[in-house]
């Protein structure tokens, strides 16, 4: 059965939707009077959805708070309101926009095989076509968008050893045993068959390449095939087809075969191209590249010698007119080689030279995945990791920013007695998330703390008190564990001042900080806003007389004040527990894990697991091409999933006498096509058919009603 693809834009919600997101919430009691403000038909939804809810229980669909997305990773970043997963805040004009994506199915089809003695031994894919091959040789060809099958055919002789299949625009080829079987992508069309000097060592790869000559555009396809007797081959795919269309050559070629490099190295590893360089990897772990078009097509344009074996597949990344080859190699390196640097390159880099190596501690076990200028490695110990594309540096993740003051004292000779220390963190939106201040200090209590901003990066200021709203929120539990007395706002709103009376060391104080940009007011600020801050805290000695009595007496310090600065912390971008990498979008990276799930998190901060249930789909296909995610079962189940994110609004909630948000659900944003962040030239061209005719308005009476 082929499922019609859904379609793009904004919609409303089914059940299964609304379940993931409000369900964490039916047992909280909305008495806000802020709530009373909302419209009429808001209210009359959330009612009714609650309803709804309370029948089904607390049952999430796809998403589960007691069992983690990834066990392994136990600093996975939390949500920013609890129950919702991977909420994602986003600044779009001015305005602070939430946004969960998570993955629906887009279609799902049956790839011919017999399922009684058959299983999948390769999945290929391009910008428009899956091609499933089975162990039996059939290979079927399936519409990447719409799960359409295109084509089946029986390749080689049944149950023959074949290498995974290759494409470009208007072909794939197949090499079953030593045939190269070739054939039109959309009809399945043979176009011919050619016996190989030798059974193939790795995969096949197909080149097209546009030269204008004259008034004239012609196009060269070259295919290229490792051998099992440690050579290389390159054929042109314009001989080929007249050879299998004639039964000979033509007269002004020769033979067949291009050109044939041998390396006298085993070579596993299916080869990568360029505009005008091939490159392939040896087990040895040699690196070579060579030409491919022009007068030294076959030579050797340059040699990269690694010191030990490949371990994953090279992979090339196209910037500007620049190329970069990516390769790992099994003593913990990854490298990032210069394939091609038109002109003189301002950094004195030519071709073949080293742009960055990153050493890691474990070899690269899956392929190299390079979506934009993000770099993506799976280790063997299954660890996930993110470098940079231009200098090889680590993706760093902020954690928020912290200031902290602190001192040490003691007398001339001795260890220090004392250590004053005050912390402020903060992690996120500003207005939503509490900034917590912790007494990290010993036997020092906390007098006062100060927080200003006039050394602030950006243009802001503390809101004003306005209809007796305050401007810094403090739940009734901070207040009492520290004795706040008082909280006090400059006159030119730019410094705060915070008064305690028993804030003791290892207490926390946490509040709500309303911070509006001056020229902007309507812009939520992050933690981002507090870099370059000034903290200042009033700190005393507690129980100085019981200190002095002791032996080895220290006099301790008289009340004095403490500075220090906001500054923003960050780690390295990182996720444990991967097995392989699916698929990279613009806002989520989708991965299986150890327990073979699928799971998404942030692209930008690598937290905010999320589980998508798969059921029996037990092969996950490296999609480095587009967004789209494509699982299959053994049995030749294709299934095709695409990210839909949901946007979010914000409603004020009320309870527990504390004051906090709750994220509703406001549309669901689905594109219509996959993201074609590899290749965005190669987006398949489709017409917006609509699939039912239009609906016709309605008219009064019987016979209206009665019309088709």
């Amino acid at each position: 059965m082929t499922t019609e693809p859904a379609r793009g834009g904004n919609r409303g919600f089914d059940g299964a939707i609304w379940s993931r997101i409000l369900c964490p919430y039916l047992c909280l009691r909305l008495y806000s009077a802020e709530l009373r403000t909302m419209t009429h038909s808001l209210r009359k939804c959330l009612l009714r959805t609650t309803a709804v809810f309370s029948l089904l229980g607390l049952v999430t669909a796809g998403y589960s708070q007691d069992e983690p997305a990834n066990p392994a990773d136990p600093s996975a970043e939390s949500p920013v309101a609890v129950g919702v997963p991977l909420a994602v805040a986003e600044e779009v004009e001015g305005k602070t926009i939430y946004n969960v994506p998570i993955l629906k199915p887009l279609w799902e089809t049956q790839a011919v095989l017999n399922t009684s003695r058959d299983k999948i031994s390769h999945i290929a894919m391009d910008e428009e076509v899956v091609f499933v091959q089975s162990s039996a040789g059939v290979v079927t060809a399936i519409n990447s968008e719409s799960g359409r099958r295109f084509w089946s055919a029986q390749v080689g002789r049944s149950d023959e050893v074949a290498m995974k299949a290759t494409s470009d625009s208007q072909m794939v080829a197949v090499v079953v045993g030593p045939i190269l079987h070739a054939f039109d992508k959309f009809s399945g069309q043979k176009l011919f068959a050619f016996r190989l000097p030798n059974s193939a060592s790795a995969s096949p790869l197909i080149t097209r390449r546009e030269i204008t000559i004259g008034n004239e555009i012609d196009i060269l396809r070259g295919i290229f095939i490792p051998l099992a007797d440690d050579s290389f081959v390159a054929y042109d795919v314009q001989n080929l087809q007249y050879l299998g269309s004639h039964g000979t050559l033509k007269k002004d070629v020769a033979r067949a075969v291009e050109w044939r490099f041998a390396g006298g190295e085993a070579i596993t590893l299916g080869p990568v191209a360029g505009q005008e360089r091939l490159a392939f990897a040896t087990d040895a772990g040699n690196i070579h590249v060579v030409d491919m078009n022009g007068v030294k097509k076959g030579e050797t344009r340059f040699q990269f010698l690694m010191n030990s074996r490949t371990t994953a597949p090279l992979t090339i990344a196209a910037r500007d007119d620049y190329e970069y080859l990516l390769a790992a190699c099994s003593n913990n390196r990854l490298f990032c080689i210069a394939l091609r640097t038109p002109g003189m390159d301002p950094e004195g880099q030519g071709d073949g030279s080293m742009v960055w190596t990153v050493p890691l501690s474990r070899p690269v076990s899956e392929p190299i995945t390079v979506v934009g200028n993000d770099v993506f490695i799976v280790a063997s110990d299954g660890e996930m990791l993110k470098f940079n594309l231009a200098n090889g540096q680590p993706a760093l993740v902020t954690d928020g920013a912290i200031g902290i003051a602190s001192q040490t004292e003691g007398g001339f000779g001795e260890l220090p007695a004392y250590g004053a220390a005050v912390e402020i963190r903060s992690s996120g939106l500003l207005a939503h998330r509490p900034l917590q201040v912790v007494n990290r200090s010993t036997g020092q209590t906390v007098n006062s703390v100060v927080v200003n901003l006039t050394k602030s990066a950006q243009k802001i200021s503390f809101a004003a008190s306005d209809e007796n709203v305050p401007f810094v929120r403090v739940s009734e539990s901070s207040k009492s564990i520290t004795g706040l007395k008082n909280i006090k706002l400059s006159d030119d709103r730019k410094s705060l001042t915070i008064d305690f009376t028993d804030f003791n060391p290892g207490e926390v104080f946490e509040f709500y900080a309303d911070i509006e940009h001056v020229e902007i007011p309507s812009w939520k600020l992050t933690h981002k806003a507090l870099v370059g801050s000034e903290l200042r805290a009033l700190v005393s000695p507690v129980r100085a007389s019981v200190v002095a009595s002791k032996a080895n007496q220290v006099e301790p310090f008289p009340p004095r004040s403490i500075i220090g600065r906001f500054t923003e912390v960050s780690h390295p971008w990182r996720v444990s527990g991967v097995k392989s990498l699916v698929s990279v979008s613009e806002n989520a990276v989708y991965y299986v894990d150890i327990n073979d799930r699928v799971v998404s998190v942030s692209r930008k901060r690598a937290g905010n697991p999320v589980v998508t249930p798969t059921r029996d789909y037990s092969i996950q296909i490296n999609n480095n091409l587009t967004d789209r995610v494509y699982l299959s079962t053994t049995s030749g189940r294709v299934a095709c999933f695409t990210e839909s994110r949901i946007e979010l609004g914000i409603l004020p909630l009320v309870a527990g006498g504390g004051f906090s948000w709750l994220l509703y659900p406001m549309n669901e944003l689905a594109p219509e096509f996959a993201v074609y962040h590899q290749n965005p030239g190669q987006r398949p061209i489709s017409t917006d058919v609509p699939r039912k005719d239009p609906a016709l308005p309605a008219a009064s009476g019987d016979a209206a009603a009665e019309m088709p």
